[in-house]
C-alpha cells in the first residue's frame, strides 16, 4: 500500500510549494478550474487518497457542486455581456453617419437596408432580454427593467414605424407596416440623433459594464476554511486539502 510520510497533499496536484511558479510537471499542473471541475480530476484524487471516508465525499461532491454553479453563472454572465455588447453596436450602426448614413437622403432612402438594420437591433434587444433571464442576477435585471420601462413608455411611437412592444418587454417589427412608414418617422427613433436608439445603446452599454462587473466579482479563486480553521484561498493548486484531514 502506498503510504505518504508528509502532509502536503497539494504536490499531488503539481505544487511543490517554492513560490507562485514552482509547479512540477505533474498531470494536474496543466489543469484550470473549470477542465478539473469537469474530469472530476478533484474527485478522484480524493477518493483514492481516502477511500471510503464520507466527510471528505460530501465535502467534495459540495466544492464539485458550487463549482458547477459557478461555472454556469460565469457563462451566463458572459451571454449577457456578448448580447448586451451587440445590442449596442446594432444602435450605433442606425445612428452612423457620412456614407454609412441610412437617412442622409430622403430621395434615396432604402427601406430594406433600414428594416434590416432596425430589426437586427430589435433582436438583439430581445436576446440581451433573454440572455439577462437566464442569469437572474438582480443587479443586471435592474438595468434590463430599466431599458425595457423606457420602450414601454415609447410603445405609442414605435407603433408608428410598425414595432410593437409586447407585455413581456420584447419588441416584434411588421415588416410590410416598417417599410411603408415615412423616413422621418424611422430617423426620429433610430437616426443619429433619434431618442430611442439612444437610448437603447445607453442602456445596452450599461448591463454590458454591469455584467462586466459582475463577472470580475465572480473572478478568482473560491476560498475555504479548513478543519483546523485554517484559511484557503487557492484550491486549484490542491494546497487547500492540506487542512481538511
Amino acid at each position: 500500500m502506498i503510504r505518504f510520510n508528509t502532509t502536503n497533499y497539494g504536490s499531488l496536484f503539481g505544487y511543490n510549494g517554492y513560490g507562485s511558479n514552482s509547479y512540477s510537471n505533474t498531470l494536474y499542473s496543466g489543469l484550470s478550474l473549470v477542465s478539473s471541475v469537469k474530469s472530476g480530476a478533484y474527485s478522484k484524487a480524493l477518493k483514492a487518497l481516502y477511500g471510503k471516508n464520507n466527510n471528505t465525499s460530501n465535502y467534495v461532491s459540495s466544492v464539485l457542486k458550487n463549482s458547477k454553479y459557478k461555472y454556469d453563472v460565469d457563462s451566463e454572465l458572459s451571454g449577457v455581456k456578448r448580447e448586451s455588447g451587440e445590442l449596442a453596436e446594432s444602435a450605433k450602426k442606425l445612428s452612423s453617419t457620412g456614407k454609412n448614413d441610412l437617412f442622409a437622403n430622403k430621395e434615396k432612402y432604402d427601406p430594406d437596408a433600414a428594416y434590416k438594420a432596425v430589426n437586427d437591433l430589435v433582436t438583439n434587444y430581445n436576446e440581451t432580454i433573454t440572455a439577462a433571464e437566464k442569469l437572474g442576477n438582480s443587479v443586471v435585471d435592474n438595468a434590463v427593467t430599466s431599458m425595457t420601462r423606457m420602450t414601454g413608455i415609447m410603445g405609442k411611437s414605435l407603433s408608428k414605424a410598425g414595432i410593437t412592444v409586447g407585455v413581456d418587454g420584447k419588441m416584434s417589427v411588421d415588416e410590410e407596416a416598417f417599410k411603408k412608414a415615412d423616413m422621418d418617422t424611422v430617423k426620429n427613433l433610430f437616426g443619429n440623433n433619434g431618442y430611442f436608439g439612444k437610448s437603447v445603446a445607453s442602456s445596452a452599454q450599461r448591463i454590458e459594464s454591469i455584467a462586466g462587473q459582475q463577472e470580475l466579482k465572480n473572478s478568482g479563486n473560491q476560498n475555504f476554511y479548513g478543519r483546523n480553521g485554517s484559511y484557503y484561498g487557492a484550491y486549484n493548486t490542491g494546497l487547500f486539502f492540506n487542512g481538511l484531514f
